[in-house]
């Protein structure tokens, strides 16, 4: 069907323009009605004439341009810029092919289960994407080959049909079990020898390619494209799609609660089709797929057959102020808009004057009483059409006066500029009483969306390609559909502005006289206008800018959300973001999981832990010895986790005060307290209490990196005692211990703050088996379990988390030995000051480390470690959110919702592995690491899920 009409057109071009000229001079002759016509005036201040669909001179019915095949479009024109270099075109479509699985991942509900034949369909379609990537180079490399070779040249022939016999091939590899499995012939006669023979090519005979002309060249690639895309098993994709950011899933997630009515003054439909209400399809189908085109581009279903349109969910009324003879006048065309408005929230009207951009005749239908009066509730998208005129004669809108429920809308060809066909809106003016207000400009009132080459029904069952502003008007109908079934409360003047002001600027900058306000933006439609300018509102409804909020290293569970706004104009729509689109961002959690991963591995390939495994070891210096009492100094280099703040000590470094006859021991210093004050001997190194990595009393690892004390007390010769403090101040910065570079982290949170105090009881059952018990408060100044928020999301007062450790060393071997710790905790709050988050209840979590260490593995000089690791995991507790929301969705009433954001999400394992040999007395030494971490561990839900590497350390 499609090569049917593409080759009337390429062989009734002259014939029908003159045609429409003869048909056009008589109907104007013959009656005072209005008739469609081949040619017009092109003067803008004509006060009569035809009433037409924005179309083509291709017959008669086609009215004034030919867009499509003829000398007006630049591509058919002058075929040797747009197919030698075809990328304009298919740079459009490749998005889609080359991404396919991302276009079509959230559509499979629309298409149900797919016929046996096509397999596993996911996989045909990711052949799809492949081929069409190729193909479409390819085929400018074709094309531009064919367009150069001289008539007589036989060689060149040829080679050109063994290219494109390569073609064929490539297609019927991924086609031809698709085409035989439909028409149960193969790819040569179910599809490809029907298509060369309409073009006039035949495979046999080289020198038939010689009669070929470019045009047919480029309407034979579109209909090879098109046919194929038939047996494809989902609808047709088209370049428009792309140009103005619109895909299905857009469509999909749109409301269909409260289906968006959508009018369409047009030409009658050859039959229902899904969606149309009403009495019927306007008056009897006039042979004519103008409505039917229409009517699909703003909302053919998405159903695996044929086309998409932009908003599938909307219903359509439909109005012909059209009769059999093809003609019409504002009278039938103000009875039709009567009839819609009342119902319609918006209405496409794909017919205009000749010569004019926008004509005065829409003043007198939009001042009639009853559509002023339904004038509130509707939006009216006019196409601009298809004279190429500039309009320069004012429009008198003083009997309407309201221009913001208005849109005009233009054509630009696939190459994103203006169709040579399209009207502009030049500096003309909807004026009021003579004075031309601000924004009254035609030019305010434009955009312009893809009208050429845009695949549509024929009206008999296929498709045809079709240009004119007609086909342009529809998809801003629908992305306006779009926006309203989200926003149901928006009225028409406040769809209209997220519309235009959304569009993508495109000729001069700013609002010009070509593009108007630019180029249509789904995409950008249906998300925030200006992100900077959203805002929440929390349970007093206080606002709260969208940039003071955030949420950091939170162990949400269930994604929670947070309802923002944006003003338009007197009114606002909101939006649903989840915590890690919030504040500080998806970059910028990814860039703290990169960096926790980062300074585990360096700490582990460059700290020379030695085969005991130990990250204590420090350079000391004894100051004092006198009467038992023993006064030690000792530094040490910093912790390769520890992030360190302006003014703090590069190293870590305290002083030790024991004495050996009581068996009291104060400790003070700066840097890891949780190690530092640790009496468990099998979990040396520092990754084993920070709560992300280890499983070693996280809470004391929380409050780690600061001023730390400790005082021990001997309570018997087996039993120890120890009072612990320590404090941390984390300024969300990262020194790169390589390269001495500082990054900054989160820049917009305050910083880290906490402390803590523990009790640790140890006891030495004998010389091969200890236990130890610790209570540990902590105290966090502004977070819940290391997560932090932003404004209404912020943990202002802090929260408190008492924790209980239990551990054991067991000496198996002289050379073996296993350490076990594990924590629980309860952690509470309060309030969180003005936040609107709250802990309704505490909050428990666990830890557990088990880690088994063995010397002398292969020689005297070696040694292993081996450790399953639970860092910290949230057992149960939840936080409630409460804000305002959006609670009535037709009024835009708002109202308080809490939710509840449970914690805890996937049990966090790991596995690790360090190595470590001595080679040459102390030196040469070797160490080596590695490390598995299950999906909810991670590296603090980073993407790193393994690790590992080595260090070879010479010593001179």
């Amino acid at each position: 069907m499609i090569r049917d009409h593409i080759k009337n057109a390429l062989l009734g071009t002259v014939a029908s323009t003159a045609l429409a000229s003869a048909l056009a001079t008589s109907a104007n002759a013959d009656t005072a009605e209005f008739t469609l016509q081949g040619h017009h005036s092109a003067s803008s201040g004509s006060e009569a004439g035809p009433i037409l669909p924005r179309y083509g001179d291709i017959d008669p019915f086609y009215g004034d341009i030919n867009p499509f095949w003829g000398d007006i479009n630049p591509f058919y024109g002058d075929i040797g810029p747009f197919w030698g270099d075809i990328d304009p075109f298919w740079g459009d479509i490749n998005p889609f092919y080359g991404d396919i699985d991302a276009f079509w991942g959230d559509i499979d509900a629309f298409y149900g289960d797919i016929d046996p034949f096509y397999g596993d369909i996911d996989a045909f379609w990711g052949d799809i994407g492949a081929f069409w990537g190729d193909i479409g180079p390819f085929w400018g490399d074709i094309d531009a080959f064919w367009g150069d070779i001289d008539p007589f040249d036989t060689e060149a022939y040829s080679t050109l049909t063994g290219d494109l016999n390569e073609l064929f091939n490539r297609a019927e590899t991924v086609f031809g079990p698709a085409i035989e499995g439909e028409t149960g012939r193969s790819f040569q006669e179910g599809f490809l020898n029907d298509l060369t023979a309409e073009y006039g090519i035949n495979m046999s005979d080289p020198a038939s390619l010689a009669s070929v002309t470019a045009q047919q060249r480029a309407a034979f690639f579109l209909a090879f494209h098109d046919g194929l895309m038939n047996f494809s098993g989902r609808d047709h994709v088209d370049h428009w799609m792309g140009a103005i950011n619109w895909s299905p899933a857009m469509a999909r997630e749109a409301s269909t609660r409260f289906p968006v009515v959508v009018g369409i003054v047009d030409f009658s439909l050859p039959s229902r089709i899904d969606g149309l209400i009403g009495g019927g399809n306007g008056n009897d189908y006039l042979d004519f797929n103008h409505g039917a085109a229409v009517a699909d581009l703003i909302s053919a279903r998405h159903d695996g057959e044929g086309l998409m349109g932009v908003a599938p969910s909307v219903r359509l009324r439909l109005e012909n102020p059209f009769d059999e003879t093809l003609s019409t006048n504002w009278d039938d065309v103000r009875s039709s808009v009567r009839r819609l408005s009342y119902h319609s929230a918006i209405i496409n009207a794909s017919l205009g004057m000749p010569g004019w951009t926008f004509h005065e005749g829409w003043s007198d239908v939009l001042s009639d009483w009853y559509i002023r009066h339904s004038a509130p509730h509707t939006l009216y998208v006019f196409a601009a059409g298809n004279d190429g005129i500039t309009q320069d004669l004012d429009v008198d809108w003083s009997a309407v006066r309201n221009v913001e429920n208005l849109l005009i809308v233009g054509s630009i060809n696939p190459g994103g500029e203006i169709s040579s066909f399209s009207n502009r809106p030049g500096d003309a003016c909807f004026t009021v009483r003579g004075a031309c207000h601000e924004g009254s400009r035609l030019m305010d009132r434009f955009l312009v969306a893809p009208g050429e080459l845009i695949l549509v029904p024929d009206g008999e069952g296929g498709y045809v390609r079709m240009s004119g502003t007609s086909f342009a008007a529809p998809l801003v109908t629908g992305a306006a559909a779009l926006v309203k079934s989200e926003w149901l409360w928006l009225s028409p003047g406040r769809i209209a502005d997220v519309i235009l002001e959304t569009a993508t600027d495109l000729g001069a900058p700013g609002v010009d006289p070509v593009y108007g306000r630019g180029l249509l933006n789904v995409q950008a439609a249906l998300s925030p206008i200006d992100q900077n300018a959203l805002y929440a509102l929390d349970w007093r409804g206080r606002r709260i800018p969208a940039g003071e909020l955030g949420f950091l290293r939170g162990r949400i569970k269930d994604h929670g959300e947070v309802t923002v706004f944006e003003d338009i104009g007197d009114t606002f729509r909101d939006f649903s973001f989840t915590l890690e689109e919030l504040g500080v961002g998806q970059d910028a959690l990814s860039g703290s999981a990169q960096i926790t991963a980062q300074s585990y591995s360096i700490d582990r390939a460059i700290n020379a832990s030695g085969t005991n495994f130990n990250d204590t070891q420090a350079i000391t210096r004894r100051i004092q010895t006198r009467n038992g009492l023993t006064v030690t100094s000792f530094a040490s280099q910093a912790d390769m986790g520890q992030v360190l703040g302006d003014g703090d000590l590069p190293f870590q470094a305290g002083m030790e005060v024991s004495n050996s006859e009581s068996g009291v021991t104060i400790r003070f210093g700066m840097g890891e307290g949780a190690l530092a004050l640790s009496d468990q001997s099998g979990f040396g190194l520092a990754s084993d209490y920070r709560p992300d990595s280890g499983g070693v009393n996280p809470m004391l690892g929380y409050a780690s990196g600061g001023v730390y004390a400790m005082a021990g007390f001997a309570l018997s010769p087996d039993t120890r005692l120890s009072i612990v403090a320590t404090s941390t101040r984390d300024e969300y910065e990262f020194t790169n211990p390589l390269t001495g570079e500082r990054s900054a982290i989160f820049e917009t949170l305050d910083a880290y703050s906490a402390s803590a105090v523990s009790l640790d009881l140890s006891h030495a059952v004998n010389s091969r088996f200890g236990i130890q018990a610790a209570y540990t408060h902590l105290a966090e100044d502004q977070a819940l379990l290391g997560g932090q928020g932003l404004g209404a999301l912020a943990f202002d007062g802090g929260s408190r988390t008492d924790a209980l450790t239990v551990g054991a060393n067991v000496a198996i071997s002289a050379r073996s030995s296993v350490s076990v710790s594990a924590t629980a905790g309860i952690t509470g709050a309060s309030e969180f000051g003005a936040s609107a988050l709250a802990l309704p209840d505490s909050v428990s979590s666990t830890a557990f480390q088990i880690s088994f260490q063995h010397n002398g593995v292969f020689t005297a000089r070696d040694g292993i470690r081996a450790s399953f690791i639970q860092p910290l995991h949230v057992e149960n507790g939840s936080l409630e959110y409460s804000g305002l929301v959006v609670t009535d969705r037709d009024t835009g009433t708002l109202g308080l919702r809490t939710q509840q954001w449970s914690l805890g999400g996937e049990r966090p394992l790991a596995a690790e592995v360090l190595y470590a040999i001595d080679l040459v007395q102390d030196r040469v030494e070797l160490n080596a690491f590695g490390r598995t971490e299950a999906p909810g561990a991670r590296f603090a839900d980073g993407d790193t899920s393994w690790a590992g590497g080595f260090r070879l350390g010479v010593n001179f």
